[in-house]
């Protein structure tokens, strides 16, 4: 079976303008083929980043959280498997029952979502309502990524958009 290459594009935005970020989510949808996806994560400055908690090469083998920046990822829905449904999910170093942690942070997952993971080194992956719009769901992404970060932060993504070519 060929391997199927990707490019890479990156998108920096606002929550206040995630339109570049959803035309890209039904870029990827209105191929139907169900391939690539889009990766999003806080655009930190360098003072941001030597805040950041640094675990030794030993401790991050051992360690049972994932990485301290959360980041989420958005994959279209796998139409020939029969998903009518886009999957998505937020790697963190949280730790445990990070849903818990976000409905009490008031961004718990909307109505009708469904927990596929809430684990402490995977992460969180959910499947959204059908019918979730494309902005939705993003908003909800940001907030988790927001809510599960270690130190203060910025309203200011990046997107790594990875396309099949």
């Amino acid at each position: 079976m060929p391997v199927a290459s990707f490019s890479t594009a990156t998108i920096a935005f606002d929550s206040a303008d995630t339109s570049p970020v959803v035309r890209e989510m039904e870029s990827l949808v209105g191929r139907g083929d169900g391939l690539g996806w889009i990766n999003i994560g806080p655009g930190l400055r360098d003072d941001q980043i030597d805040r950041l908690p640094t675990p030794s090469p030993l401790g991050r083998w051992f360690s049972g959280r994932g990485p301290a920046v959360p980041m989420a990822t958005w994959t279209p829905p796998r139409a020939v498997r029969g998903d009518s449904l886009p999957t998505v999910g937020v790697e963190h170093g949280a730790g445990p029952k990070a849903l818990d942690r976000l409905r009490d942070a008031g961004a718990p997952l909307p109505p009708g979502w469904r927990k596929v993971q809430d684990h402490a080194k995977n992460g969180i992956v959910v499947q959204p309502v059908a019918g979730a719009s494309h902005g939705d769901v993003l908003r909800w992404l940001l907030s988790a990524c927001w809510s599960l970060c270690p130190i203060d932060i910025e309203d200011h993504w990046l997107a790594e958009v990875h396309c099949p070519a």
